[in-house]
């Protein structure tokens, strides 16, 4: 399939050992696999094909009945014969303890075929819990990522706040000492407490974050846990995808070819020995009326004109449902390359903002350098003072996030294409 182009960005990642006390990607990655309920599925999956792949094996092994019944007729067939005083007779009330036995000689392969297919539903299936366990990734990476953000909002923040109490000490003195008007203190003040409000409502969003993404992972990370921005060396080449969703057509395919194999035998005979051993009365020979032993054996053959018709008929409808298949595939290629391609825009976005953002901060940074000394010599207000330092902090925000979002956007790119961290 084309994938965006022959050479495009994608991310290698390689995994540096993290701090005992911190948190990596891989490893919320790992604690998924191990510990999700989906996850689980998948050996019990196993446990389920293995155990009716054993019932269909005794398809091969004879197949024994046994049976007992007892019955009473209110007339039997009377024979009247000349010369003789008395008649053999049926007696009204009959018995039977049966055991009967057959075995398949020839089905077409419908045992072995069986066995296959059921082999390809349980790997159907565990491709479809695999797919399941994509989108549990793909929610480990939006809570993850959202908490790094939060995060380096929180630092910003902590950044203005300290800025903010440094010049507000300044300030005050010069208010004290009546060289600057009171109001210039009450604007410090009042902005502080708005950025110490702020820093609340960031905390609280990430102390919900990481609960969600404990109960995910099935693990308790605490909030003071630092999570570790994945690192990524950027490799232009082009890769596979190896998303589960492949994996899944293909087994449903072959799960189609089974049945198709399944079907064909419907149009062969079908040739089985039996026996039976009886003990009871009346037997075979009903003018016998004591209890006795009798048996049967022979040979069979069966064969069904409608299952042959029919046959033709499952055989055209498999084969839609292949074509079914082809067209899932091909709109499942059409959706991954767009999404592909909207990551590879993004990046390119991205790494153009954080060249941007370097810049404006440095300009933001000597104009915050000059305000501060402006303010203390009483040349511009305290609200002066403060636009130019939101406006710094924000840049500095600005640079942190979009390097949060680049990380994430590699980590999608890997994530939509189904490549591993390691």
């Amino acid at each position: 399939m084309k994938i965006l182009a022959s050479i495009l960005f994608i991310a290698t990642f390689t995994a540096d050992p993290a701090p005992s006390d911190s948190v990596g990607l891989q490893y919320c990655y790992d604690s998924v696999s191990e510990t999700y309920p989906v996850a689980k599925k998948i050996d019990l999956q196993r446990k389920i094909t293995a155990l009716n792949k054993k019932i269909i094996n005794t398809g091969y092994y004879p197949q024994l009945n046994i049976g007992a019944k007892a019955s009473y007729q209110s007339e039997v067939t009377e024979f009247g014969i000349p010369g003789m005083a008395t008649a053999p007779s049926v007696s009204k009330d009959q018995y039977e303890a049966k055991v009967n036995v057959t075995q398949n000689i020839f089905n077409g392969g419908a045992v072995g075929i069986q066995k296959e297919l059921e082999h390809a539903k349980g790997m159907q299936d565990i491709h479809e819990i695999e797919v399941e366990m994509h989108q549990v990734r793909s929610q480990i990476n939006q809570v993850y990522f959202g908490i790094l953000l939060s995060k380096q909002q929180q630092e910003v923040n902590g950044l203005l706040i300290d800025n903010l109490k440094e010049q507000l000490a300044s300030v005050k003195a010069k208010v004290q000492n009546g060289v600057l008007l009171r109001s210039q203190q009450n604007i410090l003040e009042a902005e502080l407490i708005k950025a110490q409000q702020d820093s609340a409502t960031i905390q609280s969003t990430i102390r919900a974050s990481y609960k969600v993404l404990s109960e995910i992972i099935n693990d308790d990370i605490s909030p003071s846990t630092p999570l570790t921005l994945p690192k990524v060396n950027v490799s232009y080449r082009s890769l596979q995808p190896k998303r589960a969703e492949y994996d899944l057509f293909d087994a449903t395919q072959k799960l189609m070819e089974q049945r198709k194999e399944l079907v064909e035998t419907k149009k062969l005979p079908k040739v089985s020995a039996f026996g039976s051993a009886v003990y009871g009365r009346p037997g075979y020979n009903f003018l016998n009326d004591d209890f006795h032993e009798y048996y049967m054996v022979g040979i069979q053959l069966q064969w069904s004109l409608f299952n042959y018709l029919n046959s033709d008929r499952e055989l055209q409808a498999l084969n839609i449902e292949q074509k079914k298949i082809e067209q899932n595939r091909k709109a499942f290629n059409r959706q991954l390359n767009s999404q592909l391609e909207r990551i590879g825009e993004r990046l390119t976005v991205i790494r153009e903002n954080i060249k941007g953002d370097k810049q404006i901060i440095k300009l933001r940074k000597q104009v915050v350098k000059e305000s501060a000394s402006k303010l203390k010599n009483g040349s511009i207000t305290a609200t002066e003072y403060v636009t130019e330092l939101n406006q710094a902090n924000k840049a500095k925000l600005s640079l942190f996030i979009n390097q949060v979002k680049l990380s994430e956007a590699q980590i999608e790119y890997a994530t939509v294409l189904g490549v591993p961290l390691k």
